[in-house]
């Protein structure tokens, strides 16, 4: 009976990790605020979907360059999480801090901002000078009625999230001066897709 339950898991797990081989590696970089001493990451798969739920806090981070942290992981879209590698499973943890998303893509995170689209220059020669990293320049910032869009990529739609992650605009992307008139004061996040269904996401705030 142990023999047959061994066996049972060892091809449960052939069969569930063995669909992972060709997947697309992507690297996430994080960078935590500075009182962190610790800097943990681990991710669960929305595509390919699987059975299988990790939980923090996950993988140690490695250092890479004036206050960033690198892991890579293999995954067509996933859920994210960045933490101080302080958490107790089971109970409440008032120590545990976290920050997560969903991506498709690569993933340059900073604590104080969000998801960024410019990363600083050690991390590109880190991530290998041959792979362009699209810019996208946003302004003016703050702002008050309008938001001009400066980039190399061809946009097709956006989408604004408030700071609580609350999606409050869905457009298509006709011009590169988006009307922000009718938001509230506050921080927001433009997140743009282009032609080739990628996504870019910048901050700003509105006046």
């Amino acid at each position: 009976m142990k023999k047959l339950l061994l066996f049972s898991l060892i091809t449960f797990f052939q069969l569930t990790f063995g669909q992972f081989e060709n997947l697309p590696q992507k690297t996430v970089y994080f960078k935590p605020p500075t009182n962190w001493t610790n800097v943990c990451s681990y991710m669960n798969f929305i595509d390919p979907i699987v059975t299988i739920d990790f939980f923090p806090p996950g993988n140690q981070m490695t250092a890479a360059c004036e206050g960033w942290y690198k892991t890579s992981y293999a995954f067509n879209k996933a859920y994210v999480e960045f933490n101080n590698c302080n958490y107790i499973s089971g109970s409440p943890n008032t120590n545990y801090l976290y920050y997560s998303l969903e991506t498709e893509n690569a993933v340059f995170y900073d604590y104080s901002a969000g998801p960024i689209s410019n990363p600083p220059a050690c991390l590109l020669a880190v991530n290998g000078p041959s792979k362009k990293v699209a810019i996208v320049k946003i302004f003016p910032n703050p702002v008050q009625d309008y938001v001009n869009i400066e980039s190399d990529k061809n946009f097709v739609a956006y989408e604004i999230i408030d700071e609580s992650g609350k999606m409050v605009v869905s457009k298509d992307f006709n011009s590169s001066k988006i009307d922000i008139s009718n938001l509230k004061a506050g921080v927001y996040f433009i997140k743009l897709k282009s032609l080739s269904n990628e996504t870019n996401v910048v901050k700003f705030i509105k006046k």
